[in-house]
């Protein structure tokens, strides 16, 4: 049996500038950290006394015998593609639930790869799983996604990513010292609205309207550099949170979609109790919102954004492993 532990992931700034349609032509720039909440993948090959050839577990259980019966997309678009067992059983797992803005559905490409990849007796290194995750996603799935969340996932810790023509891609780790990082860790909210979408959906009104908006695109680059910048100085991070207001009300302006009257009742509130920043993670529509405190408000923020969840999170190191 195989198992593989794959980070879920935040992206702060720089979100629409990963997309290709966007840095096929143009210059992206993200900056995005891996979270320690995961995707667990657990992959062996069926013995022969079950009646059925595949049996795949995540909110249901199929079991079937041939691959084109599965019905959940990627399971079945997976194994066509990176499996060499002709009968399987696979589990997936999560911390957190998918379709909130957190990259599952890229942390599960990733996890499934490098589960199935090891499985057969493949062992890729992280980059090559990311890479082969933007790919199966984008042209196995034809998910209108980006190409950050693939990266951030397999390679963990907090990067600044830059993407270019030709696919090109380059992530450049950030180093953070220990007090430097608790503060950051410190300031990071994450507020779960309650609401669950697909992402892509909202992700194709976005591309649409690309063309329309460079400056907004082009801004969106500046502030993940701005970020960068202040992050591998160790400046102020008080700095970061007018930014991701700024970086919020773009992507409300690339694509309205992203935002709903529930979701600016809750920005509403936080900020009221102290929020010196925020955005909606992901497409947006749903999902968790991040919001930038000061710490020695953090406890007073977390109680009075009640009943709503917060989710406590650290910075994760280690990017997709293998546990087993």
């Amino acid at each position: 049996m195989i198992i593989t532990k794959t980070p879920y992931r935040i992206s702060l700034f720089g979100g629409g500038s990963d997309l290709p349609d966007w840095y096929s032509l143009n210059l992206g720039a993200v900056v995005s950290l891996a979270i320690d909440k995961y995707c667990y993948i657990a992959a062996r090959e069926l013995p022969n006394f079950f009646e059925h050839n595949y049996r795949i577990s995540y909110s249901i259980v199929e079991a079937v015998n041939q691959v084109s019966e599965i019905k959940h997309p990627a399971f079945r678009e997976g194994i066509k593609t990176f499996a060499q067992n002709s009968r399987l059983e696979i589990h997936h797992l999560g911390d957190l639930p998918a379709r909130t803005g957190i990259g599952s559905s890229s942390s599960f490409a990733v996890g499934l790869i490098n589960a199935l990849s090891c499985l057969a007796g493949n062992f890729l290194s992280q980059t090559e799983l990311a890479q082969l995750a933007i790919e199966f996603e984008q042209k196995n799935l034809f998910e209108s996604v980006g190409s950050q969340d693939q990266i951030a996932c397999a390679l963990g810790g907090i990067n600044l990513i830059e993407f270019g023509p030709k696919d090109y891609w380059q992530a450049t780790p950030i180093k953070l010292s220990n007090s430097y990082r608790k503060e950051l860790e410190s300031r990071i909210v994450l507020v779960y609205s309650g609401i669950s979408r697909f992402s892509s959906d909202i992700t194709k009104n976005l591309v649409k309207n690309l063309g329309s908006n460079e400056k907004l695109l082009f801004r969106t680059v500046e502030l993940a550099k701005l970020c960068y910048e202040i992050l591998n100085s160790s400046k102020d991070l008080s700095l970061i949170g007018p930014l991701l207001t700024e970086s919020w009300e773009i992507k409300k302006s690339l694509n309205p979609l992203s935002s709903t009257k529930q979701i600016e009742s809750i920005f509403d509130k936080a900020r009221n109790y102290g929020a010196k920043g925020g955005k909606v993670l992901g497409a947006g529509g749903g999902g968790f919102c991040l919001f930038w405190v000061d710490p020695d408000n953090r406890e007073y923020f977390v109680n009075q954004m009640k009943p709503l969840v917060v989710v406590p999170i650290s910075i994760s190191d280690e990017g997709t492993s293998r546990l087993l």
